[in-house]
Formats: structure tokens, C-alpha cells, sequence
């Protein structure tokens, strides 16, 4: 009887540790899940701030685009223009600084993609 009682305690002493060890796995499993939580939050937030100078920027750009045709117009049809080439180098100016414009956007994007959370 007092065989039996001991193999039964250390049994049960050996269920207490198993069950104590599967606790801390837990407490851990939660503080490391609480931690990368913050970790993509901190990242999401910087990544906000971030489309959101990019979204100021896209804006001005855009009315600089809208800006860049009507002065394209004024200047390539002024009664001041006597040849024909005069008006194709004005509207190359104006589609250097279209592509230009574009080139900014398209490395913003870039940008933004290669850094995405």
C-alpha cells in the first residue's frame, strides 16, 4: 500500500512540473505574440506616416502635371512663335518635365512597396 501511494505521489509530482512547464510555454507564447503585436504596429504606423508624406507629395505633383499642360498650351501656341520648331522644343521641355515628374512617382511607389510592412 505505501508502494503504491509513493509511485502515485511521484506521478502526480511529475503531472505538477509537466503542467507548470506547459504554463511558462504559454506565458511566453503570449508575451512574445504582445511583443511582435507592437513590433507591427510601431511598423505599420511609421509605414502611415510615410504614404502619407508620399500622398502630399503626389498632390503638388498632380497640380503641377495639370499646371504643365495649360502652360504647355500658352507657350506652344503663342503668337510669338514664328517656326515649327520652336513649338517642338517647347514641347520637348514639356515632356522632359513630364517624364521627370514620373520618374519621381514611379520611385516613390518603389519606395513604398520595398519598405511595405
Amino acid at each position: 500500500m505505501g508502494n503504491e501511494t509513493t509511485s502515485y505521489k511521484s506521478i502526480l509530482r511529475l503531472i505538477v512540473v509537466l503542467l507548470i512547464l506547459a504554463l511558462f510555454t504559454q506565458v511566453f507564447q503570449i508575451y512574445s505574440t504582445f511583443q511582435q503585436n507592437g513590433i507591427a504596429k510601431g511598423r505599420a504606423e511609421n509605414y502611415q506616416a510615410r504614404v502619407l508624406a508620399v500622398q502630399s507629395l503626389v498632390d503638388s505633383q498632380r497640380d503641377q502635371i495639370f499646371n504643365l499642360v495649360s502652360d504647355y498650351n500658352e507657350a506652344a501656341y503663342s503668337a510669338n512663335l514664328d517656326r515649327i520648331a520652336e513649338q517642338q522644343l517647347r514641347a520637348a521641355e514639356f515632356q522632359l518635365l513630364g517624364l521627370q515628374i514620373l520618374a519621381i512617382q514611379n520611385s516613390q511607389v518603389i519606395e513604398l512597396l520595398s519598405e511595405a510592412p
